[in-house]
């Protein structure tokens, strides 16, 4: 993947990240489960060997020896994992991409495998602070790192509102569907909203198209959130960006990552 992260209006810039200052260095981790999230996306959770803090939002990058290729091949994974309980136990979001050097291994590795990780990089973060009304929309794997940022919110007690659009093209691949049921039925400030592009009978799901600005409008119910994080393909996050300018939202709230 290739991301980029900005405050809408404000200049990209790539950021290493780290709570002393000091660039990430490779380090080894331990495969200690591989979960299946949908037909072609797995959590790889892993196990550092030399726990590192991270922000909900941020990602590693991983390496990997890759038959023919004289060196290892490396690809950037987002976190989808909260820091709390334990920042040593990282679940990076890995989607298979068909012809893709990297994905196809790492979807296959078993528990106890071991890999090199670098990280974490990126500046789309939240911490999950009573800040205001937040909302959050991601399609596809974008929806990782904001589910990062979910259970981070519910770790520390969240208390001001949460909205959670999720697109995805069935309601089968959308990420989390089934943990975020559970917890927006536990945690009152939690609203999830499901929009498919194909399955247009799936009774699951809110809204069977694309994020528009009338879904924007349902969803915040009139409501301004003191910010946005957008997540996923180019041009679905540029337009739910546009969208959200337009119905009144400040553009220096809107954050966005995007990937490729």
């Amino acid at each position: 993947m290739e991301y980029s992260s900005v405050a809408i209006g404000e200049r990209a810039r790539r950021v290493r990240s780290s709570r002393d200052g000091v660039a990430p260095v490779w380090q080894e981790a331990t495969v200690t489960a591989v979960i299946d999230e949908t037909p072609d996306a797995v959590t790889l959770r892993l196990r550092l060997d030399a726990a590192t803090d991270f922000l909900p939002g941020q990602y590693y990058n991983v390496r990997l020896a890759v038959p023919g290729r004289p060196r290892p091949v490396q690809r950037a994974y987002s976190v989808g994992s909260s820091p709390l309980p334990d920042p040593s136990v990282v679940d990076l979001g890995i989607r298979e991409v068909p012809g893709g050097l990297l994905s196809p291994l790492l979807t296959g590795l078993r528990v106890g495998e071991r890999l090199s990780v670098r990280g974490p990089y990126g500046r789309f973060t939240w911490d999950g602070r009573n800040d205001g009304p937040v909302l959050l929309v991601g399609a596809g794997s974008g929806m990782v790192l904001l589910m990062s940022m979910v259970r981070h919110a519910a770790h520390r007690g969240r208390g001001d509102p949460v909205v959670l659009v999720c697109s995805a093209i069935t309601y089968s691949h959308a990420f989390y569907r089934d943990e975020l049921a559970g917890l927006a039925s536990s945690h009152s400030w939690l609203r999830v909203v499901h929009c498919t592009t194909r399955d247009l009978d799936e009774p699951r799901a809110h809204y069977h198209r694309r994020v528009d600005k009338a879904v924007l409008s349902e969803s915040l119910g009139g409501n301004h959130p003191g910010a946005a994080y957008l997540c996923g393909p180019p041009a679905m996050v540029e337009s739910v960006a546009a969208h959200l300018v337009d119905l009144g939202v400040r553009s220096e709230a809107i954050w966005t990552e995007k990937y490729d």
